[in-house]
């Protein structure tokens, strides 16, 4: 089982257990000179969002194919350097880095950012600043979500569309000017991956024979987004089916698309059964603002900002706390204005708030003396002013191990947050075995 510490309290901890002579008796070998500090191998989680798996420090759940920790490259940036002070495969790191003594940030990535290829995921994540000391160990860094950087597309045909169609009959998609691939028959829900630029358009091309009559039919997406799935589904009409703009005077052929939020596993939009001469202009993917995804029946409407909560924690339910939980919330406020209040109260059987620097309520809007341990906790980016904010994420993913140490209780964090419409409040509910 895996173990994260908080650094201010149990990094400290293992730090003087490994500097005082635990490293041999843990199989670790550290050498360290004037300037120098380290970092354990072990702090480093690696949490990849994708609709098709989801992998926490090389472990895939629920996926559909497989993810290996070890693929990632670790590269180690010193302050706001361009160049990394040291890198990485996973597989081939030191179970401690040694670094010179200063501040840090780790990126991970995983896989190359090609044009276009098939099954070609390509990710990338970042932690937050933390310090290397000199003779110190340190592990004080949050999981690392490594999120789609390129643009996700897979191509369907329904059943009788593919018995009419030729062999040779495809689905040509192009992501801006040169990036293309070509889905057949069987191609059917295989992945294509392209490379993302701001402003890309993507244009999806039938082009075959079906029922002896030469057929094109395109689907346009003015602007597509990375880190999202688009799914095109062409479909077969025949006159029966009353639909207006044939094809051979006997047949049409329209595509679909649904678009999937990959961070959230989430359908933004889904259209049917509509060629591009029937979309109104503002319906066509990438015009306008994309619709927001329906509120979850589990979450009450309220005036003021939303609180939710990602997977797998449950804001209706008791959370049982497991090894490498992850544990956010998404905040968000439709208010011109934005936030005007942010508090976490916290009300534990065993978690004492105030003896780890921190005042009880949290108060994110004005944190006073209080933004240094905030920050450390990462539940405030560092120089980040809530107020004013309209959208953010309440990370409390570093209490996780930290409660598991203190042993079995019940854990209440209750969330009041504010805008010019009102006032959100939401309970979250953890306990520890």
């Amino acid at each position: 089982m895996k173990t994260i510490y908080n650094y201010a309290i149990g990094g400290a901890l293992l730090s003087s257990l490994l500097l005082s002579g635990g490293c041999d008796e843990l199989g670790f070998n550290i050498n360290t000179g004037e300037g120098e500090g380290s970092f354990l191998k072990q702090s480093i989680l690696i949490d990849v969002r994708d609709d098709a798996e989801t992998i926490i420090n090389g472990e895939t759940k629920g996926a559909t194919r497989a993810g290996e920790l070890d693929d990632f490259k670790i590269l180690f940036f010193k302050g706001n350097e361009i160049t990394p002070e040291k890198s990485y495969l996973y597989s081939e790191m030191p179970d401690i880095v040694v670094l010179p003594v200063g501040s840090y940030k780790v990126t991970a990535t995983k896989g190359v950012d090609v044009a276009s290829d098939w099954e070609s995921p390509y990710y990338l994540g970042e932690s937050n600043f933390f310090e290397i000391r000199e003779d110190n160990i340190n592990e004080d860094i949050d999981p690392i979500i490594c999120r789609l950087q390129n643009i996700k597309v897979s191509v369907e045909f329904d059943a009788k569309l593919a018995a009419a169609m030729s062999p040779d009959s495809y689905v040509e998609v192009r992501v801006g000017d040169n990036a293309s691939l070509s889905y057949t028959a069987n191609d059917q829900n295989r992945a294509g991956h392209f490379k993302h630029e701001d402003g890309v358009s993507m244009v999806a091309t039938f082009r075959g024979t079906v029922e002896g009559a030469e057929t094109v039919e395109t689907k346009s997406f003015d602007t597509v987004d990375k880190g999202y799935h688009y799914k095109i589904k062409f479909r077969l009409h025949t006159q029966n089916d009353d639909l207006v703009g044939e094809v051979g005077a006997s047949v049409s052929v329209d595509a679909s698309v649904t678009t999937v939020d990959l961070e959230n596993n989430v359908i933004l939009e889904e259209d049917h059964d509509l060629g591009d001469e029937e979309r109104p202009k503002e319906d066509i993917e990438g015009e306008g603002e994309k619709p927001a995804p329906p509120t979850p029946p589990d979450q009450e409407v309220t005036n003021g900002p939303s609180i939710t909560a990602e997977k797998p924690i449950d804001l209706d339910g008791v959370n049982v706390i497991t090894d490498g939980m992850v544990c956010v919330l998404n905040i968000a406020s439709n208010a011109a204005d934005g936030f005007t209040k942010f508090e976490c109260k916290v009300e534990s059987t065993t978690l004492d708030i105030e003896s780890v620097g921190l005042n009880n309520p949290l108060d994110l809007i004005n944190p006073g003396d209080s933004r240094e341990a905030l920050e450390g906790l990462g539940l405030l980016e560092e120089g980040v002013q809530v107020k004013g904010l309209k959208s953010m994420k309440f990370d409390l993913t570093t209490f996780m191990p930290l409660i598991t140490a203190l042993g079995a209780g019940e854990h209440k964090f209750i969330l009041t947050v504010g805008d010019a419409s009102g006032e959100t409040t939401k309970t979250l509910i953890l306990k520890s075995n």
